[in-house]
């Protein structure tokens, strides 16, 4: 199939969809600069995940060696201050206004779709703008260009960069003044929103995946399950088609690219055209 038929027929099955859901991997925020951990270049390729993935391994390789870790944390802040909904993120939005989207899950922690106006984002690895209560587990969530800034200025006038010191940079818990930690899944785990992701796959009448290889599991089976509940399966991705046993359309470009040309037709459709 040919791109222009590609995008014509998913343009069509959104067209008729009033409960579509998406599943977004790194894909999506790396059209928005932020780099994937996996990919070439990414951050597993200059970080050991069997040493820093978990927060035992984190804390061990804060004692031995901080100043790298801390360099990376502060590059890394960096990306994900300047970094802004893309196009592809804007017409999810788009979808969503139009009645055609119901709901976004996300193994991303960057809070771009939230941040491009989707209302019911599903956050199965956690929010990196999101803090918990190492003690009484409450969170607070944090305006993304604020924190960054405030964590950046505490990190800058750090006597050391022992474990402690680091995590007196964090901000603390507003109920009980305990230390706070961000609300993201670390390896070893438990995946968050499992039960809310795998309900909105069921309900589905179109499931779109999008920038992931579909390697990460429990959430690389939510594809299946909205096909086994009878949705229809896009996936767009410019690099592989991870679902292709489930998937009914597949677009090889970037969802910065594809969407936006995907949102176009549904209006045209719809208007009659």
């Amino acid at each position: 199939m040919n791109l222009d038929k590609a995008i014509h027929e998913a343009a069509n099955v959104l067209a008729g969809a009033s409960r579509a859901a998406v599943f977004s991997g790194a894909g999506v925020s790396a059209e928005s600069g932020i780099p994937t951990f996996r990919d070439p270049g990414g951050v597993w390729d200059r970080l050991n995940p069997a040493e820093v993935g978990d927060t035992r391994g984190l804390l061990a390789s804060l004692e031995k060696n901080p100043e790298k870790l801390v360099a990376m944390f502060m590059e890394l802040l960096a990306v994900f201050d300047a970094a802004t909904p893309n196009p592809g993120h804007r017409a999810l939005f788009d979808l969503e206004r139009m009645g055609i989207l119901q709901a976004v899950i996300t193994q991303n922690i960057d809070n771009l779709h939230q941040e491009a106006g989707n209302t019911r984002v599903i956050e199965m690895h956690g929010n990196g703008f999101r803090f918990r209560c190492l003690k009484c587990r409450a969170r607070r969530s944090h305006e993304r260009h604020a924190l960054i800034l405030r964590v950046k200025e505490r990190l800058s006038s750090l006597p050391d960069f022992s474990p402690a010191s680091i995590f007196a940079a964090m901000p603390e818990c507003d109920l009980c003044g305990s230390g706070m930690r961000p609300d993201v899944v670390m390896f070893g785990e438990t995946v968050m929103e499992v039960e809310n992701a795998f309900a909105a796959a069921r309900s589905c009448d179109v499931m779109l995946a999008l920038g992931t290889s579909g390697v990460v599991t429990p959430a690389a089976q939510i594809p299946a399950e909205a096909k086994a509940s009878g949705a229809k399966v896009i996936v767009i991705n410019p690099n592989e088609n991870g679902f292709a046993r489930v998937c009914d359309i597949y677009i090889p470009m970037k969802t910065g690219q594809a969407l936006p040309l995907i949102v176009e037709q549904i209006k045209e459709i719809r208007s009659g055209s």
